[in-house]
């Protein structure tokens, strides 16, 4: 694991995101997560996109055209995600850190898809309206948690945990990591048949990692 300290004197948060070491490791890390998102630092006001090839992960100031989505940051977010990827090797400890930080904010960004906000898909998938979602660090302790709620035709993505679940996940970042792969892998194809590929997926997924009220 990496301890040395990034120094951001002078440097955007671009800047140091780009010092990250792109092995192999990394790049299929990333790979099927997204392909074009925008990150905005909160305390900078700084714009960027992040733009994986898949071999390769490259960065472009401002927030680009045909974007994924875009993912709030704070300045701490941006540092820690370094820290932990920037020696290019990813251990269990470390995935934990990358996915708590991008954990909520890639949930909400997802979830807020035209697409994902319709409630035939919500039916088909057979997806409750209150779910909490606990990400689990390698000890099995709870790293990150947010609520889930569905309400006035789009879902709410609240940090922390709120109301009365009908459903609850235990995710390690793994499992995590794969549903952002299969949600985005159907949000790129958006045809009816993947959709119904992705809710036959998620049906079946979802009993090994939740249990009900």
């Amino acid at each position: 694991m990496s301890t040395q300290e990034p120094s951001l004197a002078g440097k955007s948060a671009m800047q140091v995101w780009s010092e990250i070491v792109q092995t192999p490791g990394i790049t299929s890390y990333f790979e099927g997560v997204f392909t074009r998102a925008g990150i905005t630092v909160e305390e900078t006001g700084e714009s960027f996109t992040v733009i994986n090839h898949g071999d390769r992960i490259t960065f472009e100031p401002g927030l680009q055209n045909d974007l994924d989505f875009v993912v709030p940051l704070k300045q701490e977010n941006i540092t820690n995600l370094w820290k932990h990827a920037a020696d290019g090797v990813i251990d269990a400890e470390e995935s934990w850190r990358i996915v708590q930080v991008l954990f909520t904010p890639l949930t909400r960004a997802a979830l807020q898809s035209p697409t994902i906000r319709r409630n035939w898909l919500r039916v088909l998938s057979g997806v409750e309206s209150v779910i909490h979602v606990h990400l689990l660090n390698p000890s099995g302790a709870d790293a990150a948690t947010h609520t889930l709620a569905y309400a006035g035709g789009q879902w709410l993505v609240i940090p922390g945990l709120h109301g009365v679940a009908e459903r609850t996940y235990r995710l390690t970042p793994e499992q995590a990591l794969t549903f952002q792969r299969k949600i985005y892998a159907a949000l790129k194809t958006d045809t009816l048949g993947g959709w119904w590929q992705f809710a036959a997926w998620y049906r079946d997924w979802r009993n090994g990692v939740s249990t009900t009220s």
